[in-house]
This record gives structure tokens, C-alpha cells and sequence, in this order.
């Protein structure tokens, strides 16, 4: 099944779209939203932006400050998504919409979505082509990869930590110590292991 347009519109600190609607909704909608994304206004309130406005506006309006996008989506602001999605969807404005107008808007945007990523696909390629011949040499491949230092980074602050006697050097134990002291910190029942329950849990 193609992916489906509420996928374009970008993520905000709600997440994307997709996963701030279904989030919202209980299972047996689940499957009924994702079949009617496209007028689904949820893709207004929760990317506050209507889902649609890249495939039908005439024109990408500036986005809104950060500190606007971050705010919450009010009633108002979802209802009022939901009409501009719906008006921009019903092409032929009879107030309905209909399998091939929504089949339309959606192609619109896969198609958008299609040619955003190509065209970053050929500005990468005509970064990597430095001589510019329509073609890759492993050279001009392995340019892109990261390249390591030319000089050896200045070492003077982690010695400054770990010398503790501030003889200018770092002993063993010196060393030794702040691993040490991290390991002992998480070793709670001081058996000398760390065990399933005393590792960090990831986040």
C-alpha cells in the first residue's frame, strides 16, 4: 500500500502527524483514519499546517515563528485546517469530495514528495562529481567519507583532569580512577559485578 499523504507534512515537537493522530484514537479508528488521511484534519492541528497545502496552494506560505509551532493546537485551529484542507481538495467545488479528487490530491503530493527527494539526490551526487563527468569514481566516493584529523587533538585538557597530583603526568591509577569510581557508583551491592538489574537502562 503507497504511502500515504499525512507522511509529508513535517514533525513537530508532537511528532510526526501520523503519530500524534493515531496516538489519539482508539484502535478500531486507527484503520479508518490512515483510509481517509488525506481529509483527515488531524493533519492540520497536529502539523499546524493544512496536510494538503504543498500539493495545492499556489504559493508556500513563511513558516510561523518557532515559538508559535511549538504552541498547542487549539479547536479553532484544527477546524479551520480541516475547511482548507477540504476546499483544497474539492476541485470542482460543489462541496463534496469526491474518490477521485481525493485519489488526486494525494497523488499530488506523493508525486511532490518523489521529486523533493530526487532532487536531493542529484545535489548530493553533484557535490560528490567534482569533475563533473555524470559519473562516480571511487575516489570521488570515498571523498565524501569522514576524514580523520591532520593533526593529533590537543590532549592537555583530559590530562589536566585525570593528573591529580599535577605532576604532568597521568599514572595508572590515575587512569584508572574516574572509570573506577563510575563503575563502583553502579555496582550498588559492591560485588565486584554489574549486574542485568544495576546497568542503566536505555532511554
Amino acid at each position: 500500500m503507497p504511502a500515504r499523504a499525512v507522511d509529508a507534512v513535517p514533525a513537530t515537537r508532537y511528532g510526526t502527524p501520523r503519530e500524534y493522530c493515531n496516538a489519539h484514537q482508539d484502535s478500531g479508528e486507527i484503520d479508518v483514519f490512515n483510509r481517509y488521511v488525506i481529509i483527515a484534519a488531524a493533519t492540520a492541528a497536529c502539523a499546524a499546517v493544512p496536510a494538503l497545502a504543498t500539493a495545492v496552494a499556489p504559493a508556500a506560505k513563511a513558516a510561523a515563528p518557532a515559538q508559535a509551532q511549538q504552541q498547542a493546537p487549539t479547536r479553532a485551529a484544527f477546524t479551520k485546517g480541516l475547511d482548507a484542507n477540504f476546499k483544497a481538495i474539492d476541485a470542482n467545488g460543489d462541496g463534496t469530495l469526491s474518490a477521485a479528487e481525493i485519489g488526486a490530491a494525494e497523488l499530488k503530493v506523493l508525486q511532490q514528495r518523489a521529486g523533493a527527494v530526487r532532487t536531493r539526490m542529484e545535489n548530493e551526487f553533484a557535490k560528490l562529481d567534482t569533475n563533473k563527468d555524470g559519473q562516480l569514481s571511487k575516489a570521488e566516493f570515498l571523498a565524501a567519507s569522514p576524514q580523520p584529523p591532520a593533526a593529533a587533538p590537543n590532549g592537555a585538557p583530559v590530562l589536566a583532569e585525570l593528573d591529580k597530583n599535577k605532576d604532568g603526568k597521568v599514572s595508572l591509577d590515575e587512569y584508572r580512577g574516574p572509570q573506577l569510581a563510575r563503575f563502583d557508583k553502579l555496582d550498588t551491592n559492591h560485588d565486584g559485578t554489574i549486574s542485568a538489574a544495576e546497568r542503566p537502562r536505555k532511554r
